[in-house]
């Protein structure tokens, strides 16, 4: 029998997790440090892209970021911490970058992004077109003849996948997308994703499960779980009091983990920290998502804006805009387009969740009844984010969610 459920997290997942246990019945609160959406979800680069969803750790990984610690420009950057909770996560990221090991992570991730956008599909209608979803697919292209020489193997393996696919000639995909630079080498095109404005998207379902009974606190710190003989009571506050619940879904991104380990819950998560630029008045805009691949940066039309968001920088709660790092990504949006960019825009980094093996965790604590975890979902909380919710309700309401949970189980690490 559905109860009172407490969601922590405004940000994409924690919504969707608020808005399917609505749909169950369930009297859901949810709390937020910022604002709804204030999180990762306020200016990603709004790709809901399955074809993309396959762990960052993998054959070649370590080697390659390893070329790039010295790049203030590199896609990828770590920066080196003797700290004994990072230097665990590094260990099992190595692990991980195991050829099977990511073999195995890359089905659960397209597993999940598949159901999801199936979910999104079915979303009401006015959610849909108040975040703008399109299904307009998302073009990768290539800046040099040597990255399109492994095009067709990509091209391929998307193929066996179920996934519809065009390669195409530097020449077909000027023709397919004018707004491209005559740099680009050549390109994919994936004609099943997606793209969207993930901040209007969250709001949105936000609003929908308002529409059905939820409450939104926002501004509004959660300094812990509260457990009594084995089972959760709620949520205390940062302010003092608490909200009762039979049920507890964290869902707090990169902060998740610091509310698990009062309760000796270990989850290997590290904040990883993206960059967007958000530009308005650009003349010739593409009419769908780009993505360099080369340089690992999306550029998404929006109404009346392009968002351009790329690198991956593991620094720690380190806070503001590395210049060189923000500028890479412009950069690489002004090779890939035809069109000048304007001079700047508006500059935007988020605390991505990243486990060290590149999948979220989803799914009960073991020992704590009434306890849920969803995060460590990396680039693709929007991606992900409906699948998780329903997942999560379903499992809360004792229901077989409709793909397999086991890669994903809180207590692997």
């Amino acid at each position: 029998m559905a109860g009172r459920a407490v969601v922590v997290g405004a940000g994409a997942v924690g919504i969707a997790a608020a808005y399917y246990l609505t749909l169950d019945g369930w009297q859901v609160t949810v709390v937020d440090r910022t604002d709804v959406g204030g999180g990762c979800s306020y200016a990603n680069a709004c790709l809901i892209t399955a074809s993309h969803a396959a762990p960052l750790p993998g054959p070649g990984v370590v080697p390659q970021v390893a070329r790039w610690i010295l790049r203030p420009d590199s896609p990828v950057y770590v920066r080196p911490r003797l700290e004994k909770g990072f230097l665990s996560w590094g260990l099992r990221f190595v692990r991980a970058c195991r050829a099977d090991a990511h073999h195995r992570g890359a089905r659960a991730l397209q597993a999940l992004a598949r159901w999801s956008l199936q979910l999104y599909d079915a979303l009401p209608e006015p959610v849909r077109q108040a975040f703008g979803y399109r299904r307009s697919g998302l073009l990768n292209v290539w800046l040099t003849a040597e990255g399109v020489r492994g095009a067709a193997a990509d091209a391929d393996a998307l193929e066996r996948d179920g996934y519809r696919v065009r390669l195409l000639s530097s020449r077909e995909a000027h023709e397919l997308e004018p707004a491209l630079s005559p740099q680009i080498a050549g390109a994919l095109l994936v004609e099943d994703d997606a793209h969207g404005d993930c901040h209007a998207y969250v709001r949105a379902l936000a609003q929908a499960a308002a529409d059905r009974g939820a409450r939104v606190l926002t501004g509004v710190a959660v300094s812990g779980v509260a457990v009594h003989r084995g089972a959760v009571q709620g949520v205390t506050l940062s302010a003092g009091g608490t909200v009762s619940a039979d049920v507890v879904v964290l869902a707090a991104g990169a902060w998740t983990p610091a509310l698990l380990a009062p309760l000796g819950v270990r989850l290997r998560v590290e904040p990883a920290k993206g960059y967007s630029a958000t530009l308005a008045g650009v003349p010739r805009a593409p009419s769908v998502p780009v993505y360099v691949m080369e340089r690992r940066v999306a550029i998404t039309p929006l109404p009346g804006r392009l968002r351009i968001g790329g690198t991956l920088e593991l620094a720690g709660f380190r806070e503001g805009i590395d210049g060189h790092r923000y500028r890479a990504v412009l950069a690489a949006a002004r090779r890939a387009l035809a069109e000048p960019l304007p001079a700047d825009g508006s500059a935007w980094a988020g605390f991505r969740p990243l486990a060290a093996d590149g999948l979220p965790a989803i799914g009960p604590v073991p020992g704590i009844d009434g306890l849920f975890v969803a995060a460590g979902h990396g680039t693709l909380g929007f991606t992900l984010s409906p699948g998780t919710g329903r997942a999560v309700a379903d499992l809360v309401a004792g229901r077989p969610p409709r793909i397999s949970l086991e890669p994903f189980r809180v207590d692997r690490f």
